[in-house]
């Protein structure tokens, strides 16, 4: 994601969110009830793709535990009809999401629903992971302070766009501005993509030790 396409948005939920609601609140009364779910989904595929191309997004998402299309599904539920405003059935939905790099919309509501129940389920897990880790103390240790560190990145990341966002014309400090950010976030990111990140200070010095003698 550039800085330009960036100005009028808050997050990939919300850009989302805001164009499916724009597309909505434009929607021309007249049209038939086909034509007007036919532009909603183009416009809802159309953002669903934006917002999965979020160079943040996308390597989060590699380090998640779920799938892209996972996470398409569960955006499309979610953002849809917090947008709309009104329910929006399962059928619909399914028309909506894309087919992987096939050009090409829509799925079957049972392979729609099918993908829907297996990202609930991993981002539950991953929700009971983190209770667990709390539970057990663990974020006190060491090892997850680099993790505590990027989220704070992220959100010193997220106010800068909410700056950027309310601005009419951004000029060039604001567009470095708004790069440096997201390479700082992006630089953290890569220093614990690996699982070894999670090892304790003492293992590593003594790994360390044994590379040296």
């Amino acid at each position: 994601m550039s800085w330009k396409s960036s100005r009028r948005s808050i997050g990939p939920k919300e850009r989302l969110g805001s164009i499916l609601k724009r597309e909505f609140n434009t929607m021309n009364p007249d049209q038939t009830e086909a034509d007007r779910s036919a532009r909603a989904a183009r416009k809802a595929l159309s953002g669903a793709k934006q917002v999965l191309t979020d160079p943040i997004l996308k390597v989060l998402l590699k380090g998640s535990n779920l799938t892209e299309s996972q996470l398409e599904t569960l955006l499309i539920d979610l953002v849809i009809e917090d947008s709309f405003g009104t329910h929006i059935p399962y059928e619909e939905k399914a028309s909506l999401r894309s087919r992987g790099q096939s050009q090409s919309t829509g799925v079957s509501r049972g392979a729609f629903n099918r993908t829907l129940q297996q990202a609930r389920t991993n981002v539950t897990r991953c929700l009971y992971t983190m209770l667990l880790l709390g539970y057990l103390g663990l974020f006190e240790f060491t090892v997850f302070r680099p993790f505590e560190e990027i989220a704070t990145k992220i959100g010193d990341y997220r106010k800068v766009r909410d700056v950027l966002a309310g601005k009419a014309h951004l000029t060039s400090e604001d567009a470095e501005s708004y790069k440096a950010a997201e390479r700082t976030v992006l630089s953290a990111l890569d220093e614990v993509s690996s699982p070894l990140s999670l090892k304790s200070v003492l293992s590593r010095d003594k790994e360390d030790r044994d590379l040296k003698s």
